[in-house]
């Protein structure tokens, strides 16, 4: 998934008329601090947005990434900060990694708008709230498929780039769109062998705010920073509201069946009730709870939700497993900015299907690795 900075970030450059230059993480062998698909945007003089890592590597390839690519071919570049677990402080300060232990490979192009260029595919994808994949070849020795060729589907069937490659890597191309996840793989050929980076192009999730009180802003605020498309819903159309949520990326004043449609319409939904008032809660709740909103939270205490099921009819339905309420995660917050943070980190873990536990307490390496070798020879 790239995120909305970056391709905000290129529209902007494209817009001022600058060329630009696109890193984007295509393989990792061991520990990294970034996976598949990562990228970073960067300037003729200047770094632009994103990162390839935990900032061992962007300055290589601010330094060099600009002439590598002046014949306008991709170029990957292997980093290798693997360093052994016996090195003293001063080789492991030494390696690109920090001592990580990965190795990461990087392709670097100019300005990729030739074929499928990954940046508006995936602006293309976040304005529709629709999935895509796209496959990148990064190493080939089978001329058929030089480094750098892409491919791409949406949900809709339509296709992009080159088809033969396209029906070549279906199969990974479909399980990405229904996944949501990015993965790499190798292709013997009878031509040679290729290696792609299958990526998936999932919308960042939208979250619905009812509620337009004070201690809604650093939720909009928080899921702002995270990439988030934000829409605030209140009762009455006024300037201060509209001026409070300036960050938002929308404020709207319309009636619930709208704002339902809207979730509906979304690839990852996410509702938070907080209106402070009762009767209102008790109507949003009746109208969200009819939509196909992944995540649905309500603030307040257990028995005040409870309450309001039990007006709708709902106090012994199995609404409950559907709902977050209390909304949040137990961080001991209590100011309207930890209550926040509880929130929206609430809602990253249940897209991210991660149980929200402390990273000491997890076995093994905290991302799955996806390198695999697929198909015979053809």
């Amino acid at each position: 998934m790239i995120e909305r900075s970056i391709i905000e970030a290129a529209a902007e450059l494209r817009r001022a008329g600058e060329e630009l230059v696109v890193a984007t993480v295509v393989a990792v062998r061991g520990s990294a601090y970034r996976r598949p698909g990562a990228r970073m945007i960067l300037a003729k003089d200047r770094w632009v947005a994103g990162a390839v890592s935990g900032g061992c590597l962007e300055g290589d390839i601010l330094k060099t990434g600009w002439w590598r690519t002046e014949a306008g071919q991709p170029v990957v570049l292997t980093y290798d900060s693997a360093v052994d677990p016996d090195a003293d402080d001063e080789e492991i300060r030494a390696g690109l990694g920090l001592g990580c232990h990965g190795v990461v490979d990087v392709m670097i192009e100019r300005d990729p708008q030739a074929g499928v260029d990954p940046l508006t595919f995936a602006a293309g994808c976040m304005r529709d709230q629709v999935r895509g994949a796209v496959v990148t070849v990064f190493r080939s020795t089978d001329r058929r498929y030089p480094v750098g060729l892409r491919g791409a589907v949406r949900p809709d069937e339509s296709t992009a780039g080159d088809a033969s490659l396209v029906a070549l890597l279906e199969r990974e191309l479909v399980a990405a769109l229904a996944a949501g996840e990015s993965s790499v793989h190798e292709r013997e050929l009878a031509g040679g062998a290729i290696e792609v980076l299958v990526e998936a192009f999932v919308p960042p999730p939208r979250l619905f705010v009812l509620g337009t009180g004070y201690d809604a802003v650093p939720v909009v605020d928080f899921a702002r920073h995270l990439g988030w498309e934000v829409i605030v819903v209140g009762e009455t159309a006024s300037a201060p509201t509209r001026q409070r949520f300036a960050r938002a990326d929308l404020v709207v004043f319309a009636p619930l069946g709208d704002v339902m449609a809207h979730v509906d319409a979304s690839d990852r939904s996410a509702v938070v009730i907080m209106n402070h008032r009762y009767d209102r809660d008790v109507e949003c709740l009746d109208a969200m709870l009819e939509t196909r909103a992944a995540y649905l939270g309500v603030l307040g205490p257990r028995r005040r939700t409870a309450r309001m099921l039990g007006e709708l009819g709902l106090a012994d339905s199995e609404v409950w497993s559907r709902l977050h309420a209390p909304v949040g995660l137990e961080l001991g917050a209590e100011t309207p900015s930890e209550i926040a943070l509880a929130i929206v980190a609430e809602v990253q873990a249940t897209f991210g299907r991660a149980p929200a536990t402390p990273l000491r307490e997890h076995v093994g390496p905290i991302h799955v690795g996806s390198l695999q070798l697929v198909g015979a020879p053809s």
